[in-house]
């Protein structure tokens, strides 16, 4: 009698704990930060009503660049979340009636930061929303035509606001210049090419890359009105026999140095200093034909200092990539994002994401 007592008593518990966690595989994801330059890292997985984020896939991040306490995370099946203090605690923002079954991009209006726009799958259908008020409410500015098209990228230009630029997994770049009152079609990809990451040029607003997912980077000089690929030439000026952006997986701007753009590639962490005309191989410690970087960071206020990710491993150069310190992550999950606190650098934020 007593036994049974005794289940009967731990059946509520046992439901309350199941109840803890919010959509994902496994508890050994979500969000981890280091406060000390990315030697340590601690779980931040702690959501409103007693639950964990611990078992999200994190596949997008972007900060209040003006306050770097506040960031928010798109996931892989829990729509988007929202943190007030550096990611100790998280709470899930209402997109629409039925949260997002994924939120690919988010990115945040570096004038006005209230101002966030999320790409996202909302009832099957890929969209770009907009929040006026740092995510409490939120309304439609695109939509795709049909479903199972989906808008994989996102940004906002740091120096011109109302520019924005969106790719979608069919390889359709759209641009609007108001804010996402109103857009048009800027370029269509390659062989549909999947517009996988976007970002500007730190130092000129009509600047922006395209990487086109394991099949090159994409560059636009006037702001869209034509697009140019770009290539990795040899030492003697002569184009490689097989483009060595091919396999690009990555890519970040530098914050601080205009036309520095660095790609991830199956060839290794490429830089280049000058728009792409010319590029050098940044030597990692991993084998980059069979793990890929997945994720790429820079100091916003030391270009010196460089962080990747690869499979569940963290990197950080603070060297401009000679030397790096390796952190291993005990996790069945891929590193898929790393963010620097632009308001304080020595926070990195990484996000995992079951690949």
């Amino acid at each position: 009698m007593k036994q049974k007592i005794k289940i009967l008593l731990l059946l509520p518990a046992m439901m309350l704990l199941s109840a803890c966690s919010l959509t994902g595989g496994g508890s050994d994801g979500g969000i981890f930060r280091s406060d000390d330059g990315g030697k340590t890292f601690s779980p931040k997985n702690a959501a409103e009503n007693n639950r964990t984020i611990g078992a999200v896939d994190v596949l997008s991040a972007a900060f209040n660049p003006q306050n770097g306490n506040i960031l928010y995370i798109g996931t892989k099946a829990s729509g988007i979340f929202k943190s007030e203090n550096g990611g100790d605690f998280w709470k899930q923002l209402k997109v629409s009636l039925t949260t997002p079954a994924k939120v690919y991009a988010v990115a945040v209006d570096p004038a006005v930061p209230d101002t966030v726009f999320v790409a996202a799958v909302i009832g099957g259908r890929g969209k770009i929303v907009k929040s006026f008020d740092g995510g409490g409410t939120w309304k439609d500015v695109y939509t795709e035509p049909t479903n199972g098209s989906m808008i994989l990228s996102l940004a906002v230009s740091p120096r011109n606001p109302s520019n924005i630029f969106a790719g979608t997994d069919k390889g359709q770049i759209i641009l609007s210049e108001d804010g996402g009152e109103t857009w048009r079609s800027a370029h269509w990809t390659e062989n549909n090419g999947a517009v996988f990451k976007i970002v500007f040029d730190s130092a000129d607003a009509n600047i922006a890359y395209f990487l086109v997912y394991q099949k090159g980077v994409l560059k636009t000089s006037d702001k869209g009105k034509s697009f140019q690929a770009l290539f990795r030439k040899q030492e003697e000026g002569m184009l490689s026999s097989r483009n060595e952006l091919d396999g690009a997986v990555s890519i970040e701007a530098d914050p601080l140095r205009g036309n520095w753009v660095y790609v991830g590639t199956s060839e290794g962490l490429l830089r280049s200093k000058n728009g792409g005309d010319s590029w050098d191989l940044v030597k990692t410690l991993n084998k980059p034909d069979e793990l890929n970087i997945r994720s790429i960071a820079i100091n916003p206020q030391n270009s010196d200092e460089i962080a990747c990710s690869v499979a569940q491993a963290f990197y950080k150069s603070n060297d401009g990539g000679v030397n790096w310190m390796p952190v291993q992550f005990n996790s069945s999950k891929t590193l898929e994002i790393v963010k620097y606190n632009p308001g304080n650098p020595s926070q990195i934020f990484v996000g995992l994401n079951k690949r």
